[in-house]
C-alpha cells in the first residue's frame, strides 16, 4: 500500500512513498523472477540497496522467490522445447542473470533423466534427411553439444570425416 506523508509546517502533501515489498510481489505475479530482475526492479523504483535487500530476504522467507528451483524449472521447460548441449543451456542460465553454482545446480536436475545424445537425436529429428552430415554438425554445434556427442550422433569422426563428406 502507499502512505501518504504531509508536510506539518505547510499542509502539504509530499510524494507519497512506496510499498517496495508489494510493487515486488506484483512484479512476481507475472512471471518467474531472479533475485538479481526484483532487486533492480526495487531499485529502479526508488529504493536503496539496503531496501533492495531486505524485500528479496522477505519473498524468500514467504517462498515467493526461489533462484534455485526457478533455474531448474526453467532449464527443464528450455529443454523440452529446444534440445541443446550443457554448454549452451548453462550460457543462457548466466544470460538470465543466474549465479554460476545456481546454473550447475540447475543442469544437474535438468540433464539427469535425458542424455546429451538423445536430446541430440531429438534436435536432429526432421533434419536428418533434408541436410548433409556436415549441415547436423554445424546444427548440433550451435546448440552447444559437444564434439563427442556430435561424434556419437552422426557417426562422423569429426577430425578427417568432414573433409571427406
Amino acid at each position: 500500500m502507499v502512505a501518504v506523508r504531509t508536510a506539518r509546517s505547510t499542509g502539504r502533501r509530499t510524494k507519497p512513498t512506496p510499498d517496495y515489498l508489494a510493487l515486488a510481489i506484483r512484479y512476481l505475479a507475472r512471471t518467474d523472477r531472479t533475485v538479481a530482475q526484483v532487486e533492480r526492479y526495487v531499485q529502479e523504483k526508488g529504493a536503496n540497496r539496503a531496501e533492495g535487500r531486505l524485500v528479496v530476504r522477505e519473498l524468500e522467507r514467504r517462498g515467493y522467490l526461489n533462484d534455485q528451483a526457478y533455474a531448474t524449472r526453467w532449464a527443464e521447460t528450455r529443454l523440452s522445447r529446444h534440445p541443446m548441449g550443457r554448454e549452451r543451456l548453462k550460457a543462457e542460465l548466466l544470460n538470465r542473470g543466474f549465479e554460476d553454482s545456481v546454473a550447475e545446480r540447475a543442469l544437474r536436475q535438468a540433464y539427469r533423466s535425458i542424455s546429451e545424445q538423445e536430446l541430440a537425436c531429438q534436435a536432429l529429428e526432421g533434419r536428418a534427411s533434408r541436410t548433409r552430415p556436415v549441415q547436423w554438425v554445424r546444427f548440433l554445434r550451435q546448440r552447444g553439444f559437444d564434439d563427442d556427442t556430435i561424434q556419437q550422433v552422426t557417426q562422423v569422426d569429426l577430425e578427417t570425416g568432414l573433409d571427406e563428406i
